[in-house]
């Protein structure tokens, strides 16, 4: 009898215990590792047209919504939210000044957490 089987016909409830454990810890671990890597880049990342104000949003730790408002930009809809390039082309003004009125918007928002 091999010591795996062994130790299975011994205690299995122990066993079993100990592979979900093991198998959480690995699980847990990965998901750490992936969200610190990832993320690693990704926070307070230049503004640039290709973005979302949710992801500039989550990106610098604001409420989107609040970008939105103060910024006067749409709310999204339901289905795929609009990057600020499409927002410029439905409002027929050059991409820049949008980007600039978000970049003010965000640096006035984290000005007033800073304050806080």
């Amino acid at each position: 009898m091999t010591p795996l089987r062994r130790l299975w016909s011994r205690h299995p409830v122990l066993l079993t215990a100990f592979v979900l454990a093991a198998a959480l810890s690995v699980f847990f671990t990965g998901r750490i590792v992936v969200k610190s890597v990832y993320w690693a880049t990704h926070r307070e990342a230049g503004i640039a047209p290709w973005m979302t104000v949710g992801y500039i949003g989550r990106s610098w730790d604001l409420d989107p919504r609040e970008i939105d408002a103060r910024a006067g930009l749409p709310m999204p809809e339901r289905g795929r939210p609009l990057t600020l390039e499409e927002i410029a082309r439905e409002r027929g003004v050059p991409v820049e000044d949008i980007v600039s009125l978000v970049r003010a918007t965000v640096a006035d928002l984290k000005a007033e957490q800073v304050d806080e």
